[in-house]
Order: structure tokens, then sequence, then C-alpha cells
């Protein structure tokens, strides 16, 4: 059995082999620790930050300030790519709509839809697809539905609005075979009330 002496020599020679080494994973290990740690405090500042720049949006907006609109649009372009980027380009698009501003609520909901995937983007195509429609855009209109009109849970809507488009485009046939989609791919039957009263006014002979 080794004496007391002889195991502190031992330690003593591997300390001198390996000290350097361990010091310096340590260093390493403490520097990695802490610099992550300081990442995520400053992640989540940041991200605090830009919340309460969101909830001071929708405040100025809510109240009709008179800059809320272009401070809504820089909001959108200088936190692109965000979340709060994409819930601030849907206010900005509801209140250009409440101004009669349909150009800015479309550009607003492109935005949405170009930074967006899921369910915030198939949103954001429907109610493009809407304003589109208002003006007169209707092969934009049917070009923005490409994607949502295979989204579940949205496809029955985006066939609807589908059949919207091409009634007002005078395709009576495309437009009855978009409203039987849309009632076909309902989830809920009491939801495909307006749609059946839309497919049946079209004549049966058109």
């Amino acid at each position: 059995m080794e004496t007391e002496e002889q195991q502190i020599e031992q330690l003593k020679t591997f300390w001198k082999e390996h000290g350097k080494g361990i010091v310096a994973g340590l260093v390493i290990g403490f520097g990695l620790f802490y610099g992550w740690r300081y990442y995520d405090a400053h992640t989540l500042a940041a991200q605090e930050a830009q919340s309460e720049r969101y909830q001071q949006l929708v405040a100025q907006l809510e109240a009709g300030n008179s800059e809320a609109m272009a401070a809504a649009k820089r909001f959108v372009e200088n936190e692109k790519g965000s979340a709060y980027a994409t819930l601030a380009a849907f206010e900005l698009a509801q209140e250009a709509i409440d101004q009669g501003d349909l150009e800015t609520a479309i550009t607003a909901l492109q935005t949405a839809r170009d930074n967006e995937t899921g369910a915030l983007k198939f949103v954001a195509d429907l109610r493009q697809a809407r304003l589109l429609l208002a003006q007169e855009q209707y092969d934009a209109a049917l070009a923005a539905l490409t994607e949502v009109s295979n989204a579940e849970g949205f496809a029955s809507k985006a066939a609807e609005l589908r059949g919207d488009v091409l009634l007002a485009q005078g395709n009576t046939a495309g437009a009855r075979q978009a409203y039987q989609e849309a009632i076909a791919a309902a989830e809920d039957d009491g939801s495909t009330v307006l749609v059946e009263t839309k497919l049946n006014s079209i004549p049966a002979a058109s």
C-alpha cells in the first residue's frame, strides 16, 4: 500500500504533466458556459425589447396615431424575419384596410407570406387573396391561393374563395366546381351554408 508521501508525490507528478491541460480545459469550459449564459441573456433581453416595441406599436395603431402607419412599416422592415414583424404586418394590413389603403395592406400581407410558413402564412394567403379579389386582380388572387388550397384546415376556405374569384371572372363552371370542393373539404357541416347558397345561386345551365 502506498504511503501518503508517495500518493502526494504521484499527484505532484500528474499535475506537473497534465496540470496545464486541465486548467486550459476548465478555462474553456467556464468560458463556454458563461458565454452561453451571456448569449442567452442577451437574446432574451433583445426579444423582450422587441416585444415591448411591438406592444407600443399596437397601442399607437389602436389610438389612431397619425404616425402609426409609418412606424408600423418601419417596424416590419427592421424586424423582418421575426414573429413580431409578421404580427405587425397583420396589424398594419388591418389598419390600412380600415383607412381604405388596400395597396399598403396587400404589401404588408405579402411580407407575412414571404417570411412565414404554416398557419400564419396560410392566413396571410387568404387575406391577401380577398384584397386582390376586391381590386379585381383575379390572376394574382388565384396565385395567392396556390399553396393554401392544399393546407389542412384551410382547404375549404381557399376553395370557396377560389370559387368567388372564378365567378367574378365569369367562369361559372369553375366556380361551381370550387364551391363543391369547398363543401367536400369542410370539417364542419355548419360552415357550408354560405358556400351552398353561392353554389345554388349559379344557374344550372351555366
